[in-house]
């Protein structure tokens, strides 16, 4: 028999057990898989090529030119809408308000 008691020493194993799971969880063991392109690989392959089929959703760099010429397009879309409808949102016509003639009518005679 050991002067130190059972508990203290599984805890003491606990710890040394702990300690080495937390060494080889922060253990570098290189570059992550690549999830996301196998992911888009296997859902092409299994629909028949329904999805991720187009070269841009797959691709490591996004297509960058693309976005700046839909944002252009969209940018001169908006302004020639805003000036097609600025002429209709203009000022409103004056109007000229006069009183109306009040038709005084006297009641009836009481009889």
């Amino acid at each position: 028999m050991s002067d130190v008691p059972e508990t203290e020493a599984t805890e003491g194993e606990d710890d040394d057990r702990l300690r080495s799971l937390v060494r080889g969880a922060m253990r570098d063991e290189g570059e992550p898989p690549d999830v996301l392109a196998g992911f888009q690989k296997k859902v092409r392959e299994r629909s028949g090529g329904k999805f991720y089929t187009d070269g841009w959703s797959t691709s490591k760099n996004p297509p960058e030119f693309t976005y700046l010429v839909t944002g252009i397009l969209m940018l001169i879309a908006l302004a020639v809408i805003y000036e097609l409808l600025s002429d209709i949102a203009g000022q409103p016509d004056p109007i000229e308000n006069e009183a109306a003639p009040i038709n005084v009518v006297a009641p009836a005679p009481r009889k």
